[in-house]
């Protein structure tokens, strides 16, 4: 979906550098942000379709950056993802309002099929599906 705004949040540097290079190959142009703090200030100053975040990170944890992120209208949609995964996690970050979950390692084509999902989600809420 051309012109998609994708923001990659992560930490780890070789995580969040893999995951903007898939969506790179998959003809996206991601941006990055190694710091959820700084992330929460792009999010404030420019407008995303999907924001990818790891939960755990120094600052602000993911699931703040989602309250962040969900009290903004209108709001992206917000792809969660952690290598230290509870069932309590998972439930809390959908309750708050994430659009997917995921637990690392994830499968590439699972992340891929998450963002052209709220891809496609975003694009008919804005009226620009419809036939």
């Amino acid at each position: 979906m051309e012109g998609a705004r994708i923001l990659v949040v992560d930490d780890e540097p070789e995580v969040r550098d893999a995951i903007a290079d898939l969506l790179r190959a998959e003809g996206f142009d991601p941006e990055t942000s190694s710091d959820s703090v700084a992330a929460a200030g792009l999010i404030s100053t420019s407008a995303y379709d999907v924001i990818l975040s790891d939960i755990v990170m120094p600052g602000l944890s993911g699931l703040q950056l989602l309250s962040l992120i969900k009290a903004r209208t209108p709001s992206p949609d917000v792809i969660l993802f952690t290598g230290f995964s509870t069932r309590e996690r998972a439930m809390e970050a959908l309750e708050r309002g994430a659009f997917a979950y995921l637990e690392k390692p994830f499968d590439v084509a699972e992340l891929l099929e998450r963002v052209k999902q709220a891809l496609w989600k975003r694009k008919l809420e804005n009226g620009n599906g419809r036939r």
